[in-house]
């Protein structure tokens, strides 16, 4: 102990010898001149448009209507012209193109109303033409033929309006603007999945009417918001108020809630007509705009010339100087920010290098992000399409790839070293019982401890609170009914897989059943414990996340392969020593770069809800916590009574008191690393509101902010001990799901797959093989599923398991309690509790926390009551296969014999 002390201080004292990462940048914004609008199309079209609609369907950028001045300009006697034209954009092998599709046009000329891109098209809301304000709602989808365009109505507005705001949730479309008979702003929602679709009012912001707003989804790490930012509103007044205050909509709670006005550095600015977009896992970008001067100026101007009362000298007068302020106009605002809205700070990014246009479109096509169009200075329009991209100049560093491959070279050779041990498939799956029963129980820690836990744990502590902190301490409360209730079964049962059991239980279909499942959810499992770690890996290190995928997958299968389960087993330990000891020293860097005394810490951690354990609500859709305890003791029960992955450790020691031993270890390992990883998260919260400017919109998803700040904070050396440490949080779910599989496989399947082949291949053999096809599948999974884009992969973790595995653990329980559960009631138990999970997931909202609980329930009871609708007869063994006989036994084992006086 006082070595590892020693060996931390001089880890954390080295850190602050070294500087961090040298030549970091955050990110650069990198803009290129992707297109230009074509003077062919029409006299004026090339000049450019302001209030144009745009938005994608079906990978098409379509840009429709908006307003010019195609001859003189306005104060000098030039004309507005609406237009009616649709044109598209097509990308091919990165590049945009126009697609000359003949000529498609509006059933009007549109423009100033606001846009959205469905499923079904790009619906037009709103604007504005030479008759005035528009109340249309139009429908433009690409048809089916790709060779057209289709133009629908839909539900029109309930008043005429322009300079709205719109956005779209899961197929709501919701505008926010102004209409001058009503003096509170409108706040409307149509939504799109309704048989007879019509307008809804809802509850409107709390603050000054506005149009010329942005409106703009984002996550806040929890849930989807809707933020409505800026803008500007005349009405009465003689001239207009430019706001700067923020709004976020809650559409769960149908309410608003206030957050940080839009800020430029430590001034608050007044903003209005700028572009906006969501951008990565929580932050909003928001491009140009038209702050309060000159506008108000040449307001005042404008009235002062329509006045009665001003002398024909005066204005003249005030025509000179309105013309000159026109002519000689500096453009709009070049600034780009960006807002977080997990943290709800603002962020000055790079200033455009080109016009800033406003009444534009920033719309999002693929990885890029295109800046379309608009007016660049009173008049004058701007003819050119920008594309956006994110671009970050990070390097790894040659140390850091020294302390990683050495690492990787450490596993390596374990396997190697472990493999003269493996002579026959009983070494290859229980280690012929060679494991002492510490290794074990911290083997078993680690499998449970994967990167899920390593990134995605401080993930939803930086963006919500601690009420997932007894999630991860169930464990502890559940482990002494695993060791009562489960263990004896498959240590005295002298089992090698857990579906064994249901055989000698149920019948062999059940047992093949369970097999299946297991697997299915091990390939799952497999994809998602690689694809993790690699998307975050891929941001900060520049690798490819296929790169990445393969190094895991690869060197994974390696050493499992060559050294089963006693491999498996002394990696982990290596694994979670590196994994802990990283998130340790990560806590205490981050404890010194906050700069806050502990007072303050905890003040601003209250302060900010980053600190509540307890949610006492009756909600069950969220974290409560009846929530976390029954769902968190229900998935540990399924996982540690049911899977397995963890069973397979129970059978690697030498006895039952070994293995008792080791699951309790397992168990209460849960308890410093939850408080680690938990503060892990508060501290990081904590850094990055006090220094928003070090948190990159390119970060693609939440689970990467950790990631994030090792290699962006932490010196050379340290980080790349922290990034082994994401390698090995990883590679001990790989490994262990890779050897239990093939266990499951060889022991259940082996027999059939010799007597189908009509000769006899070697255990050994045919799980090593296994091994390599099990481990090369989930690497193909994780291959595909990296560009599928899932926002938080713990969370579909925690549903995977919840939804099929709490069935399966529900048979296992009833077969152990009850001795009237039959076979044909655990198969119908099996798929009542399928179609159960699948109801209660797409027709409610309970919390996935619960999911194994509904699981393990729904199928005990559909069990039971239909094992005694179909009785049959219990096998001969049935006394020695429930939990009585097995407390029974162990009461005999225990109780004193008689003396012989006695007798």
């Amino acid at each position: 102990m006082k070595n590892l002390i020693l060996l931390i201080s001089c880890l954390i004292f080295f850190s602050y010898s070294i500087n961090a990462q040298e030549g970091f940048k955050t990110e650069s914004l990198s803009w290129k001149k992707a297109l230009s609008l074509p003077d062919s199309v029409a006299v004026g079209f090339g000049k450019g448009f302001a209030g144009h609609y745009a938005g994608v369907h079906q990978g098409t950028v379509i840009l429709a209507g908006g307003a010019n001045f195609p001859g003189k300009k306005p104060w000098e006697g030039g004309i507005k012209k609406y237009w009616d034209q649709i044109s598209l954009i097509q990308t091919s092998e990165g590049k945009f193109n126009w697609k000359s599709l003949g000529k498609f046009a509006l059933p009007k000329p549109m423009a100033y109303g606001s846009a959205v891109s469905s499923s079904k098209g790009l619906i037009l809301i709103g604007g504005e033409n030479e008759q005035g304000e528009l109340s249309d709602v139009l429908q433009v989808s690409i048809g089916a033929d790709r060779h057209s365009v289709d133009i629908t109505a839909l539900p029109s507005l309930p008043w005429p309006m322009a300079n709205t705001s719109a956005v779209i949730l899961d197929e709501v479309i919701y505008i926010a603007g102004a209409v001058n008979s009503h003096p509170e702003g409108i706040f409307l929602s149509l939504d799109l999945r309704s048989e007879q679709p019509s307008w809804r009012s809802l509850p409107t912001w709390p603050g000054p009417t506005r149009s010329h707003a942005a409106l703009v989804v984002q996550s806040n790490g929890e849930t989807a918001q809707i933020h409505l930012m800026g803008g500007r509103y005349k009405g009465e007044k003689p001239i207009s108020e430019v706001f700067s205050d923020h709004y976020a909509f809650l559409p769960s709670k149908n309410s608003w809630v206030k957050k940080s006005p839009i800020t430029l550095g430590d001034k608050v600015l007044p903003l209005s007509a700028f572009a906006a977009d969501p951008l990565g896992s929580g932050h909003i970008l928001l491009i140009g705009g038209v702050e309060s001067e000159p506008f108000n100026s040449l307001e005042k101007i404008q009235n002062s010339l329509v006045e009665a009362n001003t002398s024909p000298y005066q204005k003249d007068s005030l025509a000179a100087i309105q013309k000159s302020i026109l002519s000689t106009h500096p453009g709009f605002s070049k600034t780009v920010l960006a807002y977080h809205t997990m943290t709800d700070t603002w962020t000055q990014l790079e200033d455009l290098e080109f016009p800033s246009p406003v009444q534009s479109s920033l719309v999002t096509i693929g990885k890029s992000a295109l800046l379309i169009s608009g007016e660049i200075a009173p008049g004058e329009r701007s003819p050119v399409i920008y594309e956006l991209n994110l671009v970050s100049n990070q390097s790894f560093g040659v140390l850091n790839y020294s302390i990683l491959i050495g690492y990787l070279a450490i596993l390596i050779l374990i396997g190697i070293w472990v493999s003269r041990k493996q002579h026959d498939a009983s070494d290859y799956f229980k280690a012929g019982g060679r494991v002492p029963w510490w290794a074990a129980g911290i083997s078993v820690f680690g499998t449970q401890l994967s990167a899920i836990t390593f990134m995605a744990i401080p993930a939803k502590t930086f963006a919500t609170d601690w009420t997932l902190f007894f999630l991860l301490l169930t464990i502890i409360m559940i482990s002494p009914i695993i060791i009562a209730w489960f263990l004896p079964f498959f240590r005295r049962l002298d089992l090698t897989t857990a579906y064994e059991y249901l055989e000698m239980r149920f019948n062999r279909t059940v047992r093949l059943i369970g097999s299946m499942v297991y697997v299915a959810l091990q390939l799952g499992r497999l994809g998602i414990v690689l694809l993790l770690p690699s998307l975050a890996l891929a941001v900060v290190t520049g690798i490819e996340v296929e790169v990445c995928i393969l190094i895991m997958g690869v060197l994974s299968i390696f050493y499992t392969v060559l050294g089963g389960i006693e491999a498996v087993i002394w990696t982990d330990v290596v694994q979670v020593v590196i994994l802990l000891g990283g998130a340790f020293i990560s806590l205490i860097y981050l404890g010194f770069s906050v700069d806050l005394d502990w007072e303050q810490f905890q003040a601003m951690a209250l302060d900010s809800g980053k600190m509540r354990i307890f949610d006492w609500s009756l909600d069950f859709s969220g974290t409560a916590i009846w929530v976390i305890l029954f769902g968190g003791l229900a998935s540990n029960l399924v996982q540690y009574g049911s899977d397995q992955t963890v069973i397979q450790r129970y059978l690697t020691t030498k006895d039952e008191t070994t293995a008792a031993k080791g699951i309790r270890t397992g168990a209460w390992m849960a308890l410093p690393s939850a408080l680690i990883f938990f503060s892990i998260g508060t501290a990081l919260y904590l850094f990055y509101k006090q220094h928003p400017e070090e948190l990159s919109p390119i970060i693609p998803n939440t689970d990467s902010i950790f990631p994030w700040y090792i290699v962006t904070e932490l010196p050379n050396g340290v980080s790349g001990l922290m990034i082994a440490a994401v390698f090995a949080a990883a590679m001990s779910s790989l490994d262990s799901s890779m050897n239990s599989v093939a266990t499951v496989i060889t022991t259940d399947f082996h027999p059939a797959f010799s007597r189908l082949i009509g000769r006899k291949i070697k255990a050994l053999s045919f799980a090593r093989a296994t091994t390599i096809i099990i481990g090369t599948g989930g690497t193909a999974l994780a291959l595909w599923m990296a560009n599928l884009g899932i926002p938080s992969l713990w969370d579909q973790f925690n549903m995977l398991i919840g939804l099929f595995a709490g069935g399966m653990g529900g048979i296992f329980l009833i077969g152990i309690l009850s001795e009237k559960a039959n076979a044909q009631g655990a198969l119908i138990g099996f798929i009542g509790s399928a179609v159960v999970q699948v109801l209660i997931k797409y027709q409610t909202d309970l919390s996935i926390h619960l999911y194994a609980l509904t699981g393990l329930a729904s199928a005990m009871g559909i069990t039971w009551m239909f094992s005694r609708f179909f009785p049959s007869p219990p096998p001969v063994n049935i006394k020695k296969l429930t939990l009585k006989s097995m407390i029974d036994q162990k009461n005999k084992e225990t109780k004193p014999k008689e003396s012989p006086i006695e007798a």
